[in-house]
Parts: structure tokens; sequence; C-alpha cells
């Protein structure tokens, strides 16, 4: 994975996670659920370094910490908006837990979008 970009592991990644979400909103196994859980945490673990390793290799040396706050900022975005994704989806998915997954799905499914534009 070294050698592929980051807009291609990331863009990637995300589309698994967003798979994955797919799976646990969709299926009523309790083993598939914690199989595509189990798979999820797994991918984030791998994942997450790579986020940070494309802020610090885009960010100008002496910007880097604030680009590292602004990255950092996002889950002041996202906390406040989650809940009512997950609510709003989850009217539609017939449970809460559901719309949590479905709102999930969603947002992983979204990012690849966003690295082809940058």
């Amino acid at each position: 994975m070294a050698r592929l970009g980051h807009g291609i592991v990331l863009g990637g990644g995300t589309v698994l996670l967003g798979l994955l979400a797919l799976a646990m909103a969709l299926t009523d196994r309790a083993w598939l659920t914690a199989a595509a859980y189990l798979a999820s945490t797994a991918a984030n673990g791998l994942l997450i370094g790579r986020w940070q390793t494309l802020v610090a290799d885009s960010a100008p040396e002496p910007e880097r910490p604030r680009w590292f706050a602004f990255q950092g900022s996002s889950w002041g975005v996202a906390q406040p908006v989650v809940p009512g994704l997950a609510a709003a989806f989850g009217s539609l998915a017939g449970t809460p837990g559901a719309g949590a997954f479905w709102t999930a799905a969603v947002a992983f499914l979204v990012v690849p979008l966003f690295l082809s534009y940058s």
C-alpha cells in the first residue's frame, strides 16, 4: 500500500468502510454485524495514519500545525450533525441502530468524491 497514492488508499478504504456500514445496516444477523464491525475497526486502524500522512504531505512545513488543527476541527462539525442524521435515517430505516449505520455508510461513500476534487 505504500506505493499507492493517498487518494487511492483513502478512497478505496472509505468505500470499504461504507460497504461494511451498509452490511451492518441491512443485516439482522448478530454474527454478520459483529464481523462487519471488526473489519471496520481494522480498516479504520489502518487508515487513521494515512489521513495524518496526507495532511503532513500536503501542508507547507511552517503551516502544518494549522492544517492539523483544521483537520481535527472536522470532528467539531460531525459531532453535532451526526445524531440528527442518524435519527432521520433511523425514521426511514425503522430503527435508530440501522439509522446510525446508514449515516455512516453515506458519509463514508461520499469521501471519495471529495478526494477526487482535491
